[in-house]
């Protein structure tokens, strides 16, 4: 069987059906959970760090050499994957009256690599930061290609607390290098102490933003392939369209809560292919704006 075809055996122990290079057939799944690292990641300095600014950018040497380019290599792989109906949940924004790929979720269980990396160095990460056992919520990629949008300012949690859970911690993983030209990371360091904030239409209030930005508060997070970030559930970030005419912006984002919330992964992508599903999944002409409030906060992503 091709590796892919095998991806969920790095979830489950067990391989899955081969029905092209692609399209495995996912099995019944266990949590990506730690494997416990043999000393500590992060220096009492580092998780000082993350604790007070909400978020940390990791020493380069966090990914090994072949890591970071293996990263690099996945996206495209990720990019080049064809819309298929109940697997992967690829998005797509409007850009010109075309479509322009935006993202792609739930694809740990047909990538083998990418597993194997989160399963293991990210999640002891993780909980080294939370300061309990983490288990993975969700993973993305976001593919802001020239000329694509940007996200509005936001904080992650309110998205959540509808699923009765309360704080998480998220990883970014560079797959580009990410510019203020073509719309890297912006946090407001520090500003996780403040709590949830309010977010009339989705977002940050306009006035807020601007006031921040008017005391240069807002930081970009400048990164090269294969560089990792991690911030908490509660910064307030966003980040600019692509200005760029030939650099895309590939990042990961993977994002986990305490084990002890439960296993929400499966739940989550459940709920969300049935609210807010992706394109090739969607009946024509439906309006999907209510599940939009959940699973669209902040994003480019039209609604119908």
């Amino acid at each position: 069987l091709c590796r892919r075809a095998c991806a969920a055996s790095s979830l489950t122990g067990r391989c899955v059906s081969s029905v092209g290079s692609h399209q495995g057939k996912a099995q019944t799944r266990e949590s990506v959970r730690a494997q416990e690292p043999a000393e500590k990641i992060f220096t009492d300095a580092q998780r000082q760090e993350f604790l007070d600014q909400g978020y940390l950018k990791a020493d380069r040497e966090f990914l090994t050499a072949s890591q970071r380019t293996d990263v690099v290599e996945w996206a495209k792989d990720l990019r080049s994957w064809p819309e298929t109906a109940g697997k992967w949940m690829q998005y797509f924004e409007k850009r010109d009256g075309q479509r322009m790929l935006c993202r792609v979720e739930n694809f740990l269980q047909y990538h083998p690599g990418a597993t194997d990396l989160v399963r293991g160095k990210v999640t002891a990460a993780i909980s080294e930061l939370m300061g309990e056992e983490a288990i993975l919520y969700k993973e993305k990629i976001n593919f802001k290609l020239p000329g694509a949008a940007g996200f509005q300012p936001h904080q992650d949690a309110p998205a959540y607390v509808s699923f009765g859970m309360k704080y998480h911690v998220t990883c970014l993983i560079a797959a580009d290098p990410a510019t203020a030209e073509n719309g890297c990371l912006e946090v407001v360091p520090g500003f996780q102490s403040l709590g949830m904030l309010p977010h009339p239409d989705g977002e940050i209030a306009p006035e807020l933003d601007a006031k921040w930005e008017a005391e240069g508060r807002w930081k970009k997070v400048l990164c090269e392939p294969g560089d990792v970030v991690f911030f908490d559930s509660y910064i307030p970030h966003r980040s600019a369209r692509n200005r760029s005419k030939d650099m895309s912006r590939n990042i990961y984002y993977l994002t986990f809560n305490p084990v002890t919330d439960g296993d929400r992964r499966a739940g989550y992508f459940s709920t969300k292919r049935a609210s807010f599903p992706p394109d090739i999944e969607r009946e024509q002409g439906k309006d999907y704006s209510e599940g939009a409030k959940i699973f669209n906060v902040s994003n480019p992503i039209p609604v119908r």
